[in-house]
């Protein structure tokens, strides 16, 4: 037999061998690209005003799992990106409580000064940031050590949003006579801006792109719409009376926004600034959280002392979970993510896989 014979029998035994490695190989990039599963469904974490609690809701049975004491007026309540920690803050007190979400327990209280109120959370869940109202400043929460990283001075801060970059923060004044969004250097922790206000800020949120900011002001029965690029207000959304905090969804589609008066969440279209369509909910609606997927909504009812769960596609209420007296703020954890191979779709194609009504 000659040496080109036998290089090309020896060449075909390795091709009768290659289907098996890679079809061993094809399976387990398939496996990888399934979606880590969840040890359990995401939790819903619910401040209770007047019972100095916060509610754990099973978004799953949409059932209350058990309620965590906390200093008197839960007021800020934020979710870290992992979903391992609950940063909620007591107007009564001057703290800010950390939950572990494996634990469902306070495992750490941060001194943060007198009658702090609303929270906001960085998109990378690196920094909160607590708006002091009784201590006149914003500060900054280092979420990896829990200790204080930075103070900016804001007279009577309270309710804030940052940037999709986490480098600037919105944070609505409420001091008398001078009512006013301050812009934050994060970076640095300065002051970079101000837009003075008639009225006094509520609730805010910033679109994921970064271009809209979203915010309510009390006496006015619309969400005012600032262009982050200019520093002005460019318009307002007219929805029902008393609106409060906004939302954008994750792909930044459409907005959403509790009007307390009627009990409506409002949907808003970013795309024309206006408000294409209103859900009935329960008494007061108060604050919103919505799932990773952006398919389910919840809203807090004062009023009524429940959660309204709302699915976006049908735009109706689908459970009523009752929580406890007075709910206002609600995080609800982030769920699963995806992890795929940029050549995943060949490879599976080859496989052949398959406080009062008023308040804040």
């Amino acid at each position: 037999m000659t040496t080109h014979n036998i290089q090309i029998r020896n060449g075909f035994r390795w091709l009768r061998a290659l289907p098996g490695v890679a079809l061993f190989a094809l399976a387990a990039c398939t496996e990888m690209m399934q979606p880590a599963a969840p040890t359990q469904p995401a939790k819903a974490y619910v401040g209770l005003f007047k019972d100095n609690a916060v509610a754990v809701v099973d978004t799953g049975t949409n059932r209350v799992l058990r309620t965590i004491p906390i200093p008197a007026g839960p007021h800020g309540l934020v979710v870290t990106r992992d979903g391992r920690k609950v940063y909620v803050s007591s107007d009564g007190a001057s703290t800010v409580s950390v939950i572990d979400t494996a634990t469902d327990r306070v495992v750490g209280s941060i001194e943060v000064g007198p009658t702090p109120h609303g929270l906001a959370i960085a998109p990378d869940g690196s920094k909160v940031l607590v708006s002091g109202f009784g201590a006149n400043q914003s500060i900054i929460i280092d979420t990896a050590t829990d200790r204080i990283v930075g103070r900016v001075p804001v007279p009577q801060p309270h309710n804030s949003a940052i940037s999709p970059d986490g480098r600037t923060a919105y944070v609505g004044s409420q001091q008398q006579g001078a009512t006013a969004l301050f812009i934050l250097d994060l970076v640095n922790n300065v002051e970079v801006g101000r837009v003075p206000l008639q009225k006094t800020p509520r609730a805010l949120d910033i679109s994921p792109d970064g271009k809209l900011l979203y915010f309510t002001v009390a006496g006015a029965d619309a969400v005012q719409v600032l262009d982050t690029a200019t520093k002005r207000v460019m318009g307002e959304i007219a929805v029902g009376a008393s609106p409060h905090y906004p939302l954008f969804t994750p792909n930044g589609k459409s907005s959403l926004v509790v009007s307390q008066g009627p009990g409506n969440l409002e949907i808003l279209d970013p795309s024309s600034n206006t408000r294409s369509a209103s859900i009935t909910v329960g008494k007061l609606p108060h604050w919103i959280a919505i799932s990773s997927d952006g398919r389910t909504v919840y809203v807090t009812d004062e009023g009524s002392n429940d959660v309204s769960v709302v699915d976006l596609g049908s735009q109706k209420v689908t459970a009523t979970i009752p929580v406890g007296n007075a709910p206002r703020k609600i995080a609800v954890q982030p769920g699963p993510t995806t992890a795929m191979t940029a050549f995943a779709p060949a490879v599976a194609t080859s496989a052949e896989q398959s406080r009062e009504s008023t308040g804040n």
